[in-house]
């Protein structure tokens, strides 16, 4: 919902140098190898896709991490920048503002940004390589120079605590941005995060879904079980979205467009099923794991010796 529509996604790269403890696809499909297309093929193709569909919207750069290095970066918005097309991609928090100023001139309109977590200790047990403070200021250089971001947060990494994840809920609405997406942990095979997981007994017997492909959460750990993760991902959308200053934003955009009163309404309607489904989910697996409604259930707490081993 957050790209607009029509549009087309491409890739300039493939693989991530980042060393992410919980992400998928470099650790078990594209690799830690970053391979990158020169700045004149991807200027190219664009040149094109902009000629073979002139009625689409928009561009999305599905690289892992699309401006990783600054140099490359630059580079290619300065070849984008005379075709006069709109589009968006991934980013690192690590970007500076002279990047960030490049590719908005370009044509740059959104930032698909992983914050994570809004706990500096978290960051670090997930190799992150990123910090509150740097997060901080790269948020406020994007929106300086008017650029949107989309944030992306996950509960129940290495080290999450019912504490941590208040945290990280308040670092959200500290940053603001003006769409975010929450996901519970998965620890998949062939990642750093479901060694971690087992060898610390942290993971939960069980699907990683449901029927409805919703997501369940699979980690927990002491003092944290895993419908009270997947109930702080229920209430992490509540309290962003619910506030006065996002409902605003979001009534003023569709004040002054038709059309984006049509996709606002659609995405409310979309939003509101979703959120009825996963509340459901939510009181379904506290009956079933004996939790109350809000996803807690009595926990005993951790021996003074022990350890969690990241």
């Amino acid at each position: 919902p957050f790209l607009l529509h029509p549009y087309v996604s491409l890739y300039t790269t493939r693989g991530c140098p980042a060393q992410c403890t919980f992400c998928l696809w470099p650790q078990t499909t594209s690799g830690h190898a970053w391979r990158k297309r020169s700045t004149d093929d991807v200027a190219r193709e664009m040149a094109k896709a902009k000629e073979y569909w002139p009625y689409v919207k928009e561009f999305f750069f599905d690289d892992d991490t699309f401006n990783i290095q600054k140099a490359r970066t630059v580079e290619l918005c300065a070849k984008l920048k005379p075709l006069g097309l709109t589009w968006s991609c991934t980013s690192r928090v690590t970007t500076d503002y002279e990047t960030l100023k490049a590719m908005k001139e370009a044509g740059c309109r959104l930032l698909i940004v992983g914050y994570e977590s809004g706990d500096q200790q978290i960051l670090k047990n997930i190799k992150k390589g990123a910090t509150i403070e740097r997060a901080r200021q790269f948020t406020k250089d994007a929106h300086k120079l008017g650029l949107v971001i989309h944030g992306d947060f996950i509960l129940g990494l290495p080290g999450e605590t019912r504490e941590t994840i208040q945290n990280t809920i308040a670092f959200a609405k500290e940053l603001d941005v003006e769409t975010i997406q929450v996901s519970v942990a998965h620890a998949y095979p062939g990642t750093e995060l479901f060694d971690f997981a087992v060898k610390n007994n942290f993971m939960v017997k069980g699907s990683m879904v449901d029927e409805g492909g919703h997501q369940l959460a699979h980690i927990e750990y002491p003092g944290l079980p895993a419908d009270e993760i997947l109930h702080s991902v229920h209430r992490f959308y509540d309290e962003y979205y619910f506030r006065p200053r996002a409902v605003f934003r979001i009534l003023r955009k569709a004040a002054f467009d038709s059309g984006e009163r049509k996709r606002l309404y659609k995405e409310a309607r979309t939003f509101l099923k979703v959120r009825s489904m996963r509340n459901k989910l939510v009181k379904a697996n506290a009956s079933k794991n004996g939790s109350n409604g809000n996803g807690v259930k009595p926990v005993s707490a951790p021996a003074p010796e022990e350890t969690v081993q990241v």
